[in-house]
């Protein structure tokens, strides 16, 4: 599903290149719960940027869902991460002024679908994450976690291949981090793939896949089988 060979990403500072990815190469097969884990620093973000779409890398490959990102040219790679990509935010990026209702549907927006079409389907979307009865409630009347649950059910609206996941439960208390990681690993049981980038060896232990980022290199790449809870 997720394959980079040989990936480097430099930057100029100053003056001076920077390498903030030196070399990494990993697989991350379809269906798969994946933690890529790191401390700040680590490249971690760099890393997740390159799989998003957000940058490109220096050199190296990246390939998704069988095709080479490196041949796209811009409008290809939106369409692509549009319909191939999700994404799940620390904090959240809902509309303060939109109900979840509306949070959600927004994505089908801009593929310009029917109203009655997108409602339906974010409807459908806020059941899946569990929240059926809070349709019209906006932000601020929601906690943390409903709101990472709305968030979560936005990504999934556009029915995505691949969710990418950046630090899910950084923002929220550890019970309500774990729930948040419970219902990723329930969707992630349905065969989405799903990557959830972290800091937390807690959070990692709890994915199938564990690919440790230091200084720019993959220094653990290790098949957990079950995840643990």
């Amino acid at each position: 599903m997720i394959r980079v060979v040989s990936l480097v990403k430099d930057y100029a500072l100053g003056g001076e290149s920077f390498r903030a990815l030196h070399e990494i190469s990993f697989e991350v097969p379809q269906g798969m719960l994946a933690a890529i884990v790191g401390q700040s620093g680590s490249g971690k973000s760099t890393l997740l940027n390159i799989l998003g779409g957000l940058d490109r890398p220096t050199s190296g490959q990246y390939w998704l869902n069988g095709k080479n990102v490196g041949e796209f040219d811009r409008d290809t790679w939106a369409h692509e991460r549009n319909h191939t990509l999700g994404f799940v935010f620390q904090s959240f990026q809902l509309i303060p002024t939109l109900t979840a209702w509306d949070n959600v549907a927004l994505p089908l927006v801009y593929r310009r679908v029917a109203l009655k079409e997108r409602r339906e389907r974010a409807r459908q979307a806020l059941g899946e994450v569990g929240l059926a009865n809070r349709l019209t409630h906006k932000p601020a009347q929601l906690s943390g976690g409903q709101q990472q649950r709305v968030a979560i059910a936005r990504a999934l609206i556009g029915d995505p291949r691949v969710l990418l996941a950046d630090e899910p439960t950084g923002n929220l208390d550890t019970q309500t981090g774990e729930e948040i990681m419970a219902l990723l690993q329930e969707l992630n049981r349905t065969g989405r793939t799903i990557v959830i980038v972290t800091h937390s060896q807690e959070i990692a232990s709890q994915c199938r896949q564990v690919i440790q980022i230091q200084d720019g290199r993959v220094v653990r790449d290790e098949m957990l089988g079950e995840a643990t809870r």
